[in-house]
């Protein structure tokens, strides 16, 4: 039972039905578990990967300082997950990998105020004030709370080692990404009182396909070709 069950109101939305390709990989954005990150850098460190070996190194020298004492594994591991700046990962619905729908429709947003900054818009009815960015929040949604990726775990986990100098000197820290190789994404829109053309939906879905979706977008990460837009 739903209010156009109880109020006869059907037809006050438009449905679309969505679907995406991601060209490469998508990143994930959701903050892991501290022991998680710990269990991934020792293991990384017994597989001898040279990055994190090297921060190891580094890590180890400065814990040591002018001590003959070395660090413990735990102690070294510990101080190596202090250097992670982002452990990030997806969340899960189902056993599934997951991009929120929340999120794709920020991403909705955030390509209508580039693709149409200010007030005016194609097709904009007159009794409306705001501009596309304020009229799409308020009256488009995505359905789905998850949208599956179609895998049951990441394609890898990915260490990005970045060195930069500070006002305290140098300094190493680690960001821990999972990453899902190019994943398709299928889902639906819904739209109060329909009234955003062809025109409008075909430029903020080609300015989405380039900002992308998930973290790290920064890199290129998550850019999309929509392969399914069909009004239901």
């Amino acid at each position: 039972m739903a209010a156009k069950d109880i109020f006869g109101t059907d037809g006050t939305f438009t449905r679309y039905f969505a679907e995406l390709q991601v060209r490469e990989r998508i990143t994930g954005g959701v903050p892991k578990d501290p022991d998680t990150i710990k269990k991934w850098l020792k293991a990384r460190l017994e597989m001898d990967d040279r990055a994190i070996l090297e921060l190891a190194v580094e890590t180890e020298a400065a814990m040591t300082g002018d001590n003959d004492a070395r660090p413990s594994a735990d102690e070294l591991v510990d101080a190596l997950a202090g250097k992670v700046e982002a452990g990030n990962g997806f969340k899960r619905a189902d056993n599934f990998l997951i991009y929120e729908g929340r999120c794709l429709k920020s991403g909705i947003k955030e390509a209508a105020n580039t693709a149409y900054p200010g007030t005016a818009f194609p097709g904009k009815p007159k009794e409306i004030r705001k501009g596309l960015m304020r009229f799409l929040a308020e009256r488009v949604f995505v359905e789905e709370d998850g949208i599956p990726l179609g895998v049951h775990e990441p394609s890898w986990t990915e260490q990005r080692v970045k060195h930069i100098q500070t006002p305290q000197g140098p300094r190493s820290a680690i960001n821990v990404v999972d990453i899902v190789e190019k994943p398709v994404l299928s889902f639906h829109v819904k739209v109060l009182d329909d009234c955003i053309n062809p025109e409008v939906w075909g430029r903020i879905w080609e300015t989405l396909e380039e900002i992308g979706i998930g973290a790290d977008r920064a890199r290129g990460d998550g850019k999309f070709d929509l392969t399914k837009w069909e009004r239901l």
